[in-house]
């Protein structure tokens, strides 16, 4: 059975780290730490940049660096905390990526929504001009104006049953048309 070895700071010596010890490290702890990041990332690649990332890290603060506990504890929190960051890196970009394709479709949606209504009133216009004088004004003011029946009978000076007579022409018409227009 192979005697497992703990890793601590040399509190005596003033450059503790130098490369006999960093290589040490790097060749006890790269390979299980390599395995341990790709197992919670599903990416080699990735993987293998966080935990060349951690001893490039650990290197190049070597001096600045005061750990209290042994450099595997210290080594396996550094990756635990890279992981998350990747993980919190990804939930973030996908939320970006959806936005923006959400932006996006909707934009095109709308643009495409509006044209759509524009030939619609287009058409509907060209339909509404082919129907006689009276139902065109008789529709035009119940649909633009907004008036109810009551008040165009008023101001055109015909019946109720009339305005309603030519109200019913008009939409029957523009249904008859719109349905020969498949629109």
């Amino acid at each position: 059975m192979a005697k497992k070895r703990l890793f601590f700071q040399k509190k005596d010596a003033e450059e503790w780290l130098d490369e006999k010890f960093f290589k040490e490290l790097f060749d006890h702890y790269w390979p299980n730490l390599f395995g341990f990041c790709c197992y919670h990332i599903q990416d080699e690649e990735v993987s293998r940049e966080i935990v060349q990332d951690l001893f490039l890290s650990l290197w190049e603060r070597r001096n600045q660096l005061i750990i209290n506990v042994n450099i595997g504890h210290y080594l396996y929190r550094a990756a635990r905390l890279q992981i998350v960051r990747f993980h919190r890196d990804q939930i973030y970009e996908r939320q970006r990526i959806d936005n923006v394709t959400t932006f996006f479709s909707q934009t095109a949606n709308n643009t495409e929504e509006r044209v759509y209504a524009r030939d619609l009133d287009r058409y509907i216009a060209e339909v509404v001009d082919t129907l006689p004088p009276k139902c065109r004004k008789v529709y035009l003011m119940s649909r633009r104006d907004g008036l109810s029946i009551s008040e165009i009978a008023n101001a055109l000076n015909l019946s109720i049953k009339t305005v309603e007579a030519h109200l019913t022409k008009a939409l029957r018409h523009l249904r008859t048309e719109l349905r020969a227009a498949e629109v």
